[in-house]
């Protein structure tokens, strides 16, 4: 006898948290974001307004002699909202009737619901990940994008040109009216040949605009930028132990000052005119925010019969955004595929 759906619904919710973190947050970007305390849970909400600091809110006074000094009580608000609006979706699982009766007794239920779930968040990651990394995801346009020449025309993050040639509207902000208070994306083309320089001066220039002063501390490489980087760095490059690889990050499969960096199947397409390869992004995880309402993030509905048919269903929903509070905290690197 199949189990009811009552039992179905329980072994969703057990396996929910598992999946979760086996699936999507194993995304190096995702992973990141979560380790540095940035994963924020909210609950509700119309949108998302990200606090953007763009100036010091008093002075400093030095204190000389017996230290009475007038001190400067002057006040400027160096605050500005950025606003992201949320990206919600949503996925079925779905079970027939015939399957529940080829596949009798509640474990072998249990596994083919497990085997169901596991797809669909892999599925899920999928998605996520092609239209955070490039923009082409075309189900889930509302999400942002690291690439900013795709999905919604103008609002992606990271632009293949100079600072003072960009001019997407990221959170709201346009980086036209904002590019003096760091609204914009470090940017270096390597001209077809990767090279090591390229990569630290893209790093130096993240670190140096970092509100405190940190490193990048992730790099995603597309496959072919990757070998590039392998094979001037065999010398130098640091890599780890197969059991640190493990207690730190199994997919890492290299660092470089100080930053992890992994392959990303998604980056390597060409943008641009003429067209070049998008070889990798440096990410500062300090300056990103993922935020998830705490009631959906890949929340599972109960299973319920799907009238009309004879199947039951429950629902993956999922309501999140990503955003950032400091854009030249973060770079791109193009065309450094050899």
């Amino acid at each position: 006898m199949a189990p009811p759906s009552s039992v179905l619904s329980t072994t969703l919710r057990l396996l929910r948290d598992k999946l979760v973190d086996n699936s999507f947050l194993a995304h190096p970007l995702f992973r990141a974001i979560e380790a540095s305390g940035n994963l924020i849970k909210v609950s509700g909400g119309s949108r998302i307004d990200e606090p953007v600091i763009f100036g010091d809110h008093t002075t400093i006074t030095e204190l000389t002699g017996a230290g009475f000094n007038p001190v400067s009580m002057a006040v400027t608000d160096p605050f500005t909202q950025s606003r992201f609006e949320w990206a919600n979706f949503t996925q079925p699982i779905i079970l027939s009737a015939v399957e529940k009766l080829a596949n009798k007794g509640d474990l072998a239920v249990v596994n083919i619901l497990e085997s169901k779930v596991n797809n669909v968040m892999l599925s899920l990651k999928k998605e996520v990940s092609k239209q955070v990394i490039a923009g082409t995801s075309t189900v889930l346009p509302s999400l942002e994008t690291l690439f900013g020449a795709t999905a919604v025309a103008g609002t992606g993050w990271l632009e293949g040109v100079a600072q003072a040639s960009q001019v997407n509207v990221v959170g709201g902000l346009a980086k036209t009216t904002y590019r003096a208070q760091n609204w914009y994306n470090q940017f270096f083309n390597s001209g077809g040949n990767f090279a090591l320089a390229h990569l630290d001066q893209l790093m130096i220039d993240c670190q140096v605009n970092n509100p405190g002063g940190d490193f990048p501390d992730i790099i995603l490489m597309s496959p072919k930028c990757f070998a590039a980087f392998q094979a001037q760095q065999q010398s130098f490059v640091r890599y780890t132990s197969e059991a640190d690889r493990g207690s730190l990050d199994r997919d890492m499969v290299a660092m470089w000052r100080g930053a992890r960096i992994y392959v990303e199947p998604n980056l390597g397409f060409t943008a641009g005119a003429p067209a070049v390869p998008v070889s990798a992004y440096v990410l500062s995880s300090n300056q990103f925010r993922l935020y998830a309402d705490v009631d959906g993030f890949f929340e599972m509905s109960d299973m319920m019969p799907v009238p009309g048919t004879a199947t039951e269903a429950a629902m993956i929903m999922c309501r999140m955004q990503l955003a950032t509070g400091h854009l030249a905290s973060h770079g791109l690197l193009l065309n450094a595929e050899a």
